[in-house]
């Protein structure tokens, strides 16, 4: 069971905690808050990332990726504690498993299946689902050809938040867009860290993640563009945060409290590289977690 469980990364989960507690949060003056409904939209963000993190595992591991990363532990296919066989059938039954609480989700919030609504939320389950097993699998994984970001971006944020808050209140503020951009930027800082920590190893493989197609782009081998990425996708998320607590009758600026977080974790990600930036990883995360605890 542990390897299972190891393959999970149950350090990143609180990333997609987040996204539901904002948007969680974010609805609460409404007065729609249901417990049902909370559970069930964690379970199935927790769920979702998940199968992301195994199928990654996965995907990777088939194509020589992570085999071998020196200064790194081994994952549970690395050490031979999980077959691809047993991991294979852990994605299947978590993605059946996502896709069970998804569904009694959108009924539970709409007492019904039909309807525009309830079908544009079933296939953004659907979507979440494919997008979570495609990143690192198949042919033509996207996450090797830099579009990892903007899928992170788009799941971990912007569907996360405003999702979870129209699942509550079946509206949608503009403003909400606002934390949910903030959240998915976040979101892609993690894993443009990911990217920077695991660069060489990538480049040796192939994997074209954003952060090589920024150093290509500016002539370079170095992580330093990328670096210069990971200062720009924290400092806007914390601007746009700025703005939503200056022009929303809800909001404040108790978002303040994860700055700290913020700020050490660049000037960590500034001076370290390879492993040395998994501190920097569970910093980040630690400082998303506040943030999205702050909007209370």
């Amino acid at each position: 069971m542990w390897p299972i469980l190891q393959s999970t990364r149950p350090r990143t989960l609180p990333l997609s905690m987040s996204a539901i507690l904002a948007g969680t949060l974010l609805a609460r003056p409404s007065g729609c808050f249901s417990w049902d409904l909370f559970l069930l939209l964690i379970m199935t963000a927790v769920l979702l990332q998940i199968l992301s993190n195994l199928s990654n595992e996965l995907g990777d591991w088939r194509k020589g990726t992570d085999r071998a990363q020196p200064g790194r532990k081994a994952l549970s296919l690395q050490s031979g504690k999980l077959s691809e066989k047993q991991l294979m059938q852990a994605i299947v039954i978590t993605a059946l498993l996502a896709a069970v609480c998804g569904t009694l989700l959108i009924y539970m919030a709409f007492g019904t299946f039909a309807g525009l609504i309830p079908i544009l939320f079933l296939g953004l389950g659907a979507l979440a689902i494919a997008a979570a097993v495609l990143y690192s699998t198949g042919k033509k994984p996207y996450g090797y050809r830099g579009m990892g970001d903007v899928s992170v971006f788009l799941f971990f944020g912007l569907a996360g938040v405003s999702g979870s808050y129209y699942i509550y209140t079946e509206s949608l503020d503009p403003e909400i867009l606002l934390v949910a951009t903030s959240m998915g930027l976040l979101s892609a800082a993690v894993l443009n860290v990911n990217n920077i920590r695991d660069f060489e190893n990538d480049k040796r493989f192939n994997k074209i993640t954003f952060a090589i197609m920024l150093s290509r782009l500016y002539k370079t081998d170095s992580t330093r563009p990328a670096k210069v990425y990971q200062g720009i996708l924290v400092v806007l998320a914390v601007v746009l945060s700025f703005v939503f607590s200056s022009v929303s009758k809800g909001g404040s600026y108790f978002f303040l409290i994860s700055l700290p977080f913020f700020a050490i974790h660049l000037v960590w990600v500034r001076k370290n590289n390879r492993a040395g930036l998994d501190k920097a990883l569970k910093i980040l995360i630690a400082g998303i977690l506040v943030y999205a605890l702050s909007l209370f």
